[in-house]
């Protein structure tokens, strides 16, 4: 049943202020937190520098104000496009800097999503119409390998195995012209199959990391969901009325068990935006969620406090469309004045 329009158009105006209040809140933590961790005028300057240096940058970024002016600031900065310098990046505009790296984090998550989402589908959804059989054995042991070991452990199996046959490179030459700054998207922008092969072998590691870990946690989720559903009294009063065992999976069991899967889904895509600083690590892939760990590291306190907000949108937004798609998906949510 479809929703009516003024329904959905208030739930989705006390969703958004919610999300605005949340977004508030969660920067204003994060600034607080990292004014508590040291002084911010160390990313400023060195040891060598002048008292009187010190104080002027202290005056000219409102450093010598109180904690909440210097907070509305920062936020005015924000609005007018000016997101601070990333001092433990060579002072580079945070703002270029994630220009500049984000196309390498959204390559490697978006190659991911073609290959785990469908694929961990079709294995859950196999696996829990054929329980206990061979799909079944083998979607369990890869929920409990991906889930068991660790990222970097799994990255570091992989690099060990493909590295020494040329298979994997961690510092690869790229002859042709950055356009989108996806080294796959631009060798082919660009005609340059070499270049191509080029950058397939940087991906290729961090992809199959990526790939075995969501796999594991697609099949698992989905698997259990379904098994879920298809153990409720709905399902039995089905199959007592003659319902085929395929008409009720595919029109009953799989949609229901789709919430928590969206629901995982959406936190997944929210991590676009924050990288995963280990990965990028271990295959030497500067991304974002390398650059985020590393102004961390440094007390970089601008860099922080954006990647920080980058996030904390990014979550809230995704978050936000679920529940809206959850009222599609499942017609027994509803979305009263009152809820």
């Amino acid at each position: 049943m479809l929703l009516k329009p003024s329904s959905l158009q208030k739930y989705i105006a006390r969703r958004v202020i919610y999300s605005l209040c949340t977004v508030f809140i969660i920067v204003f933590v994060v600034f607080i937190l990292s004014r508590m961790a040291g002084d911010p005028v160390e990313a400023y300057v060195t040891p060598n520098t002048p008292p009187e240096i010190i104080e002027i940058i202290r005056l000219k970024y409102h450093l010598d104000e109180p904690i909440h002016v210097q907070f509305v600031y920062w936020v005015d900065g924000l609005l007018h496009g000016d997101w601070g310098r990333a001092f433990s990046f060579g002072g580079e505009p945070i703002i270029e800097l994630i220009r500049r790296l984000f196309p390498l984090t959204l390559e490697l998550n978006l190659y991911v999503m073609i290959i785990s989402l469908p694929l961990g589908y079709w294995i859950g959804t196999k696996a829990a119409s054929n329980k206990d059989k061979w799909i079944d054995h083998f979607a369990r042991i890869l929920a409990i390998m991906g889930n068991s070991l660790p990222s970097f452990f799994v990255g570091l199996i992989i690099l060990a195995v493909l590295y020494p046959r040329n298979v994997v490179v961690i510092d690869p030459k790229f002859s042709f012209t950055k356009i989108t700054g996806m080294p796959t998207v631009d060798a082919v922008l660009n005609g340059d199959w070499k270049g191509l092969l080029e950058a397939f072998r940087y991906l290729i590691g961090p992809l199959l990391t990526s790939v075995f870990a969501s796999l594991a946690t697609n099949t698992r989720v989905l698997r259990s969901s379904i098994l879920e559903e298809l153990g409720k009294d709905y399902i039995t009063t089905g199959r007592s009325k003659g319902l085929s065992k395929d008409y009720i999976d595919k029109k009953y069991a799989r949609r229901n068990a789709l919430i928590p899967f969206i629901t995982l889904l959406g936190f997944w895509v929210a991590g676009l935006v924050s990288g995963n600083a280990i990965l990028e690590t271990v295959f030497n892939r500067a991304g974002l969620g390398s650059v985020a760990a590393a102004a961390a590291k440094a007390t970089d306190h601008n860099t922080v406090q954006a990647f920080t907000m980058i996030f904390a949108i990014a979550l809230v937004f995704v978050n936000l469309v679920i529940d809206i798609l959850y009222g599609y998906i499942d017609p027994r949510i509803k979305y009263g004045a009152n809820k």
